[in-house]
Order: structure tokens, then sequence, then C-alpha cells
């Protein structure tokens, strides 16, 4: 009987050692992810202060449009605005195709990704694999434990938007290779 009791008690001991790593990890995963979704909204605020739109628009706020369902986005609603080129910042739903020159941001989740296709200076943003290369300005990433960018500096030209030279040693620089549709 004590081997029996011996062999018990060293599995409740395994299940208890592997059940405590479980709950302590898995808050530090989720904080991990919660804290990178921030760094993103937190970039995509500071990175409008290095970018310039055609002066042909009226800005009369800075509009970011980005799925409400998005992780980034919840993150966005909790963060504190500051002025953009001081305006104030807007965070608006994501439009349809119609009302997208609104916008002088556009964070794009794989489901909204055809609004990538609009003829506005609109500065495209994603964390899906392959956007830059595919057409899209700006693609988030991790590496190394940091949040990166890749850019697409034909797409920016393409739509007259220049980025400051400040922010481009920030960035991968990337060629386009297809598109997205």
């Amino acid at each position: 009987m004590s081997f029996l009791y011996r062999t018990v008690y060293k599995l409740v001991r395994k299940l208890g050692i592997m059940l405590v790593l479980l709950l302590t990890l898995q808050p530090s995963c989720l904080a991990d992810e919660i804290l990178e979704h921030k760094l993103k909204a937190l970039y995509m605020l500071r990175l409008a202060d290095f970018i310039t739109w055609p002066d042909n628009l009226e800005i009369t706020s800075f509009t970011l449009c980005i799925d409400p369902k998005d992780p980034v986005a919840k993150q966005l609603q909790k963060i504190d605005k500051p002025r953009v080129k001081s305006l104030a910042v807007l965070v608006i739903d994501l439009p349809t195709v119609e009302n997208i020159a609104q916008c002088q941001m556009l964070y794009l989740s794989k489901s909204s990704l055809k609004l990538m296709l609009t003829d506005y200076s609109v500065v495209t943003l994603s964390s899906e694999v392959g956007f830059a290369e595919q057409g899209g300005m700006i693609e988030f990433y991790q590496a190394q434990n940091k949040i990166k960018m890749k850019a697409n500096l034909v797409a920016v030209k393409r739509k007259g938007i220049k980025f400051s030279s400040k922010l481009i040693p920030l960035l991968q620089i990337v060629k386009q290779k297809g598109n997205l549709l």
C-alpha cells in the first residue's frame, strides 16, 4: 500500500506543480498580448506626427478608423489621446468604402482588408502578415519581443503621403509583391 500511496502522492504533486505553473504563466502571456495591443495603439498615435498628408485635404480633426472589436481598438479607447498636429484625435468605427475619406489612418484587421483599396490619402496599417508586401502602407510585426514596423513606400507615395526622414530609419522597407485581393 505504501507503493500506491507514494505513486499517487508523486502524481498529485506533479499535477499541482503543473497547475501552479499554468496559472502563473497564463496571465503573463495575456499581459504580454495586452501590452502588444497597447503598444500598437500608442504607435499609431505617435506615427501621425511623422506623416504629412497632401495639402489639398481639409483636416479639422485627426481621425483614426478601426474595427471596434479589434483588441488594438480596445486599447486605443483606454489611453489618453494627445493632440496630433494640434488637432483633436477622433477614433471611429471602421467606415464603409463610401465614407472612408474621413479617415487619416485606417487600421485593418483580416476581415476588413478590402478597405485598403481606397483611392483616398489614408495611411493603412495592419498586423496581418504580408500586409506591406501586398500594398498596405505600414505592417506591425513582432521580432525579438519588440513591436516593429514594415513599410511599403511605393504605396505611401502613390497616395501623396510623405513619411518624415526621422521615421524612415525605424521602418523595415519592403517591396510590393502582390495585391491583397
